[in-house]
């Protein structure tokens, strides 16, 4: 894949959908950014809009800052990797879970200071994932985890509900009604040649430590590192479970007799029946999953 140099004249797109629409802020604090690096800025307004834009600033060989939530991050993503010229990504994140940019990449959680970094931080590799013919950089998911996705969409609608507090109330949700739709998976991790379908109540495979706004389930995980960390969750009942949650969402679950860590390059993930999957945050559905690791595919400025 080819690096380019960031041009005078950056891509900045910016979603005024993020931070429930309370993005003015962003906009004051982007002015001078604008007018300092002749950026060529966009506010999206359809889904697909942001990748699009992305992939082609990337053939263009021009820098892309994108301040939104993980969603964008996730859709700029698939236009960089699309596009297969290499160039800096700016992340100011503006959602209610930035998991990749607070707790993977670590950065400033202040707009302001997030903002100078996004423009003028060092860009260094990070690795990314590609599922079948979608990327993400944080995290993939195959169960329960996926299914609590799809029922933060509705339940942000609600007051007061962001961050970690929509997500641990969408896991509760799905634990009392939706614990039923657990999959049964055959997984491969790089070079198996057998695997025995068994019961999940999640399978998550990452680069950063945590996703839904805080749940640490792969406390390891290195996005430096060329290698996944995976986490699998053995169904257990449903009382069990509900103990389980807190446990996992800290971090402390590493002896648990239900969970099992891993390390892989690629993973090929079957299930007999349609089930849910978790992209940095979106959903879609499938029945068998190849999962390849990137290493360094993605520069990002920290």
């Amino acid at each position: 894949m080819e690096t380019t140099e960031p041009s005078e004249n950056p891509l900045v797109i910016l979603n005024p959908a993020a931070n429930r629409g309370k993005i003015h802020h962003y906009r004051s604090l982007l002015r001078p950014y604008i007018e300092r690096t002749r950026a060529e800025y966009v506010e999206t307004g359809r889904p697909g809009e942001a990748r699009q834009c992305a992939q082609q600033a990337a053939q263009q060989g021009r820098s892309v800052i994108i301040v939104g939530g993980d969603g964008s991050v996730h859709e700029v993503v698939n236009g960089l990797l699309s596009a297969e010229r290499r160039v800096p990504l700016g992340i100011v994140a503006a959602g209610s879970g930035n998991d990749y940019a607070w707790r993977a990449l670590q950065l400033p959680q202040d707009p302001a200071a997030a903002m100078e970094r996004a423009f003028y931080g060092q860009a260094i590799a990070v690795d990314a994932g590609r599922v079948n013919d979608c990327y993400f950089v944080n995290s993939f998911g195959v169960g329960l985890d996926a299914n609590i996705a799809q029922a933060t969409g509705w339940l942000k609608k609600l007051p007061l509900m962001s961050g970690a507090r929509l997500y641990y109330t969408a896991a509760v949700q799905q634990l009392l009604f939706g614990y039923s739709k657990c999959p049964w998976l055959t997984c491969r991790l790089d070079d198996e040649q057998q695997a025995v379908e068994k019961r999940y109540v999640l399978f998550a495979v990452t680069n950063g430590p945590t996703y839904g706004a805080g749940f640490r389930i792969n406390p390891r995980a290195d996005h430096l590192d060329g290698l996944f960390d995976v986490c699998a969750i053995a169904y257990a009942p449903l009382l069990r479970a509900l103990k389980l949650l807190p446990v996992v969402k800290k971090g402390e679950h590493e002896r648990l007799p239900e969970v099992t860590f891993y390390r892989a390059k690629t993973l090929h993930i079957e299930s007999k029946k349609l089930v849910t999957m978790l992209l940095d945050g979106e959903t879609s559905s499938a029945t068998s999953f190849d999962v390849q690791i990137l290493p360094g595919a993605l520069l990002v400025r920290v």
